[in-house]
């Protein structure tokens, strides 16, 4: 027991200094991998603002996906005032992104919280940033959820029950990194 309160401590001390770098490879149709489970132990209440960086946040379900993230940084310990959402352009008509992502920044808007929102034609990369220094880059940014089976299925609503599609997960904090 005593061992393993010196390793939490040891590293949460990691973490503090900004050592830390955990990877999460999350496996096909592995199930357990909600936005709640994977956020979490980086969420505090010092979490005023989130910058999200995602290409891929232009149809219904990414549009949904998103949603769900937002949801989750309201209902969290964090006192969230701030989302940035950069984002490219859905190629189409772009009309259900833009009334999409227009819902969100109001229904955010009535819980306090200021919705910022950015396109951008060359964006590829994905990483979610909050302002307590933790990065987290996903391979398949926030749509790694596969399409339940049916309307009436287990995972529909709760995401820690939906089947993911095979991902990593780099966690990091920005005391050990370096801008070029």
């Amino acid at each position: 027991m005593d061992r393993a309160e010196h390793l939490k401590k040891r590293l949460d001390q990691e973490k503090e200094a900004g050592k830390y770098h955990k990877q999460i490879k999350i496996e096909e149709n592995a199930t357990g991998f909600s936005y709640e489970s994977l956020f979490q132990e980086y969420l505090s209440e010092t979490v005023t603002e989130v910058w999200i960086e995602d290409p891929y946040i232009r149809h219904t379900h990414q549009l949904y996906n998103f949603l769900r993230f937002c949801e989750m940084l309201v209902k969290r310990p964090c006192k969230v005032k701030t989302i940035h959402l950069l984002t490219s352009l859905d190629e189409g008509t772009g009309k259900d992104q833009h009334s999409g992502l227009e819902e969100i920044k109001q229904s955010l808007r009535n819980h306090g919280v200021s919705l910022e929102l950015e396109y951008s034609s060359s964006i590829h990369d994905r990483e979610i940033r909050f302002n307590n220094g933790w990065i987290i880059k996903i391979g398949r940014g926030l749509d790694y959820f596969k399409k339940p089976q049916s309307r009436f299925s287990l995972g529909y609503c709760d995401f820690d029950l939906r089947p993911c599609h095979e991902t990593t997960v780099d966690i990091f904090h920005n005391k050990h990194t370096k801008k070029i």
